[in-house]
């Protein structure tokens, strides 16, 4: 998921983009959160780094504070190195300086335009998802997940584990910001996954890389989040196994 995030020092204005953002996720059904929206450039900064998803920043350059958007999005970029960066401002002379302070801005939008900005906004969010979705793809294995219309991919790395609902067919994500209910069988699942998780139950796959500890004479693994799922009896000795492979690759690594 993209955390959306927007500075913009007008209350006003602010809080026409927010709406405009909100209504364009809806609308296009995205895999984006409206996170944030404020007048305070180091309140955002403290959101983004409390954050461990990719976010889009909309910056308005003048924030009439002791740092500018420019400064800002500097800052962002290096929290963020995958953030993705709009500037909506009055000042068209200043474009150019999103090159000098090497922001790699994804768009510029000017304010005396007010009938093309909700357009332009709209052309950001979705530029953005599929840029993010390509990278995710690119850089680390996904897993997806069709709710209806909508589909979502969450990345691997950020799955703590896959449980069995009470409903038929129906399965828990538990993912590190999020989690999911969808309908599939866990045989489906194991389809789309690597080596990092493991069937612990017939009603639970875990990924070895979130467990905390697991008590095996109880059959109970605690994963790092604090949750505790199921370990059979025979499944007991593959996961010892496969935690002490883990274990031995990554002191190899």
């Amino acid at each position: 998921m993209v955390h959306v995030y927007i500075c913009e020092d007008n209350k006003n204005q602010l809080n026409i983009l927010e709406d405009y953002v909100k209504k364009s996720i809806v609308i296009e059904d995205l895999d984006m959160a409206l996170v944030l929206a404020t007048e305070n450039p180091y309140a955002l900064l403290e959101k983004a780094e409390a954050s461990e998803s990719t976010g889009l920043y909309f910056l308005d350059i003048d924030l009439h504070t002791d740092l500018n958007g420019l400064e800002l999005a500097q800052k962002i970029r290096k929290i963020d190195s995958r953030c993705f960066i709009v500037f909506i401002t009055s000042h068209s002379e200043m474009s150019y300086l999103t090159f000098q302070y090497k922001v790699e801005a994804l768009d510029f939008i000017l304010k005396d335009r007010p009938k093309e900005i909700q357009t332009r906004i709209r052309e950001c969010l979705l530029n953005a998802m599929e840029r993010y979705q390509s990278s995710c793809n690119k850089i680390s294995k996904v897993f997806t997940i069709t709710l209806d219309q909508h589909i979502t991919t969450v990345e691997l790395d950020e799955i703590l584990y896959f449980k069995t609902c009470y409903n038929i067919h129906h399965i828990f994500l538990c993912a590190k910001n999020r989690c999911i209910e969808f309908t599939a069988q866990m045989k489906e699942i194991q389809e789309q996954l690597d080596n990092r998780f493991y069937r612990s139950h017939r009603s639970c796959i875990i990924n070895k890389q979130q467990v905390q500890e697991v008590d095996f004479s109880k059959g109970i693994i605690y994963m790092k989040n604090g949750d505790i799922c199921p370990l059979s009896v025979r499944m007991k000795r593959g996961l010892k196994n496969s935690l002490e492979q883990t274990v031995f690759q990554h002191f190899s690594d």
